[in-house]
């Protein structure tokens, strides 16, 4: 007796096919994008065989190339963990003024066009910006006292620079400390200056105040109430007509060192106004 035993598993074919594989997501580094696409294969050749009737696993031919097929484009944000390796690229550089090399009168400077010292009987500089409206808080410091004449302030830009009166030009204060506004007394002061004070100003360009102590805690224009940070006790210079510039005027021999905000500060900068000049 001849017996027979037949498979049921059909013969094998060689089948066409297209093989897609999972989708892959990478960072766009030039756009700051996502992209989102999928790897399919080249079509299926006749080395790629599948027997689907026993669930085999499809083989591929290994010259068989991978084309890359861009389905979307997402933006994105692309939020990644600090490391040490991350370096600060950008930064923000605040110019603030000096004293002017094209703007005085028996005036030589150094430091970094900051400290202004007098070579003439009568003397004189301002500084190389002025202002117009906002708040701004700066110090200078009587580094020489050699005469009487030594006075700090702001004023415009037609103040006499050596030494004549020039109506609508300035306040300053003097060495022994009443503050002056037009080359008149405003009947306030911040008491006697010596050799190393620094003294403290406070403008509100906006409003035409300001404000002189000695720093780091002197009483503001000589009172106990007046408070650059409430706008209380300011002194009105008004008649000041146009822009203000920083001012040092004096006798020779007398130095003047000014921080516009390049340095820390002697005293704190009031409530409300910009650090410098």
């Amino acid at each position: 007796m001849l017996v027979c035993n037949v498979s049921m598993r059909p013969r094998g074919h060689a089948i066409a096919a297209d093989m897609v594989e999972a989708g892959a997501a990478a960072d766009d580094l030039g756009g700051g994008q996502l992209v989102i696409g999928t790897l399919v294969d080249d079509p299926a050749s006749v080395n790629e065989i599948v027997d689907a009737y026993l669930g085999e696993i499809m083989l591929e031919a290994a010259s068989a190339t991978e084309v890359f097929s861009l389905v979307d484009i997402y933006n994105a944000a692309v939020n990644e963990t600090v490391t040490p390796t991350d370096t600060t690229d950008a930064s923000m550089a605040v110019a603030f003024a000096t004293w002017n090399p094209a703007d005085l009168s028996g005036v030589t400077l150094s430091g970094g066009n900051l400290i202004a010292t007098s070579t003439a009987g009568v003397s004189g500089i301002r500084g190389n910006s002025s202002r117009s409206s906002g708040k701004s808080y700066w110090e200078y410091t009587y580094t020489t006292i050699n005469t009487n004449g030594l006075a700090v302030g702001v004023g415009t830009s037609s103040f006499n620079l050596t030494g004549g009166t020039t109506t609508n030009a300035a306040v300053v204060i003097r060495l022994n400390g009443p503050i002056q506004i037009n080359n008149s007394a405003s009947g306030s002061q911040i008491g006697t200056i010596n050799p190393g004070n620094v003294i403290g100003v406070a403008v509100d360009f906006t409003a035409h105040l300001i404000w002189f102590r000695i720093a780091p805690s002197g009483n503001w224009n000589g009172s106990g109430t007046a408070n650059p940070a409430t706008g209380v006790g300011g002194l009105n210079i008004s008649a000041l007509s146009g822009a203000l510039f920083p001012l040092f005027t004096g006798g020779s021999g007398d130095v003047c060192t000014a921080n516009f905000g390049a340095s820390a500060f002697n005293g704190s900068v009031p409530s409300g106004f910009n650090s410098g000049f």
